[in-house]
């Protein structure tokens, strides 16, 4: 299992083993099939199977042109960030830096201190030619310095989706924004922009690209940022993707006795229409689904992900709903410590789990397995 699947199946409380003072209730267990390309999901912690890019932005002509060349992960330009124990909050949007579709890796490009900076990452990959069913859903947030230039002068993020082998762009999940003018919706100004140019964010959103039809086909993501072209004003943004590729998603299991259990469609979209396996019945018109009672173990339900004008592709997903939820917390060994001496409790991690001890007074970390 891997913490990169995009949807949290649900939070329930398991068993409760009580050390002394220490009760352990574990949360949220994540899981998903294997079957995107090797890293293209950062969950090694690295930029294994990426290019990284640096270089500069000009405006000329009445058009704004980034120049990339490969560099090499840059510190301080190409940033790995990890959620477990996370980075924290954005400084001028207060949302959350790890992408939160339950990763344990997304990326920061770019950085706070201007200079006309550029920077880009790509990843290139074969889909298999026995694979005519396949989608990638990437994430992104974005924070941009609005220093009311030209359009062509703004800092930006630029996504450009290709595919190689027909040496086609897929438009609809290619797109370039930037502070002032983009129609983009979500933008919100920054109520602590460090001075008197404003900021503009973008919090977490999701784009999904249908590459059904493609088996055999190369395709290349491909996500640039920079910053505006007079050197004084900055774009960075956040970026993630999914690991699952098959055109489902990992919706929900429960336990025997649950009274309901909820399916969490992808974020970030305008709209979501829920079916029934033949589409003959609309079942929900919000993010989340809500079955209660559960429905009969291995229920599949389809999703349509209506994205925001201009800014991704019409999809649908499908998923089922499993009876399969087991899971087992363990505190460790009973433990006397003398002096305040430091003991370490609970036990070695188990990928795809994640951890909630309580109370939480005296802990070094009460989201980890063994604090």
């Amino acid at each position: 299992m891997n913490f990169k699947t995009f949807f949290y199946k649900r939070l329930f409380n398991c068993a409760k083993l009580i050390l002394p003072a220490l009760p352990l209730l574990c949360c949220s267990l994540l899981s998903k099939a294997q079957s995107c390309p090797a890293n293209i999901d950062f969950e090694n912690g690295t930029f294994s199977g990426w290019t990284n890019y640096t270089g500069g932005v000009v405006a000329s002509g009445g058009s704004n042109i980034i120049t990339l060349v490969p560099s090499g992960p840059m510190p301080g330009r190409h940033t790995m960030m990890s959620s477990f124990p996370g980075n924290g909050l954005d400084p001028y949007g207060n949302f959350p830096i790890n992408c939160p579709n339950g990763s344990g890796h997304s990326i920061q490009l770019g950085n706070t201190s201007g200079g006309a900076e550029a920077e880009g990452v790509s990843y290139e990959f074969t889909i298999p030619a026995n694979q005519n069913e396949y989608n990638l859903i990437y994430h992104y947030a974005v924070v941009f310095q609005d220093p009311n230039h030209q359009q062509n002068e703004q800092p930006r993020m630029e996504i450009e989706i290709t595919n190689v082998t027909d040496n086609s762009i897929i438009n609809c999940s290619s797109f370039a924004f930037f502070p002032f003018g983009t129609p983009l919706p979500g933008f919100k100004l920054s109520p602590n922009p460090g001075g008197n140019t404003p900021v503009w964010y973008k919090e977490w959103s999701a784009v999904s690209i249908n590459l059904d039809g493609k088996a055999g086909k190369t395709i290349r993501l491909l996500f640039k940022t920079s910053d505006c072209t007079f050197r004084r004003h900055f774009g960075y943004a956040y970026i993630d993707v999914n690991s699952e590729c098959s055109g489902r998603f990992e919706g929900a299991s429960f336990c025997p006795d649950d009274t309901a259990v909820n399916v969490i469609a992808p974020y970030g979209y305008q709209g979501y229409t829920w079916y029934n396996s033949t589409f003959t019945q609309v079942l929900g018109t919000q993010q989340a689904l809500t079955f209660q009672p559960p429905p009969l173990s291995s229920t599949e339900v389809a999703v349509v992900l209506v994205p925001y004008n201009g800014y991704g592709c019409l999809d649908t997903l499908y998923t089922n709903v499993v009876d399969n939820l087991v899971v087992t917390a363990n505190a460790g060994r009973d433990t006397v410590s003398c002096n305040h001496s430091p003991v370490q409790i609970g036990a070695a991690p188990t990928l795809g789990v994640r951890y909630r001890w309580s109370p939480v007074t005296g802990l070094s970390n009460p989201d980890i397995a063994n604090p």
